[in-house]
């Protein structure tokens, strides 16, 4: 729901999907930047640093401190950058991989963790998803810096983990489909999409 409405208000949408895009209608391939292999989600990080890096130049240039106040003086329309993953544990877990492997998963892990740190303000935007959001797979510094969570159906660890409390275990029925509980305390029910509607 949240990709869909970003590709409506027209940003340039990537999503990595490591399970090959087969949870993703042809419609989402089509108006998407799709990702699905360690190698092109490099590229893919790194030219979404490389515009942040551009931006904080423009942006300083113009004395604007974020992307609606350089729209906003400049009368341009820069689009908003949404990256997202469909299962960053998938991406982000070490256990069993190589060296050569490690040292991917450490270049994915840092371009991440930029954005996260400095991509509000530029208009570059995260949206991780996880079904194990395990404490030691997605770090400290990208979680810190994720300044919105959304838990769904969870136990009280989950709930933990990405609330920082135990709300969500026990707010939401386990019996209870599509219903969220957003980082500030509210409870909400999502609905169903019409993908053809994108």
């Amino acid at each position: 729901l949240l990709l869909m409405q970003a590709v409506k208000k027209g940003a340039v949408v990537s999503i990595a999907d490591f399970k090959g895009g087969v949870d993703f209608s042809s419609v989402w391939h089509e108006r998407c930047r799709m990702c699905f292999d360690e190698d092109r989600l490099i590229e893919l990080l790194t030219e979404l640093v490389e515009e942040l890096e551009r931006r904080k130049v423009l942006f300083r240039e113009q004395g604007c401190p974020n992307l609606d106040e350089y729209n906003k003086r400049t009368g341009k329309a820069l689009q908003r950058y949404i990256f997202a993953c469909d299962e960053v544990a998938e991406v982000l877990d070490k256990t069993g991989l190589t060296k050569e492997q490690k040292e991917k998963v450490n270049l994915i892990e840092s371009r991440l963790s930029v954005i996260a740190r400095q991509g509000r303000a530029f208009g570059v935007h995260l949206i991780l998803a996880t079904q194990r959001p395990d404490a030691n797979i997605l770090s400290g510094q990208i979680r810190n810096n994720m300044d919105c969570r959304v838990c769904g159906r969870a136990d009280n660890v989950l709930s933990q983990i990405i609330l920082d409390s135990t709300a969500a275990a026990e707010q939401i029925p386990k019996d209870t489909a599509g219903r969220f509980l957003l980082y500030d305390g509210t409870v909400f029910q999502v609905y169903l999409i019409n993908e053809n509607s994108l």
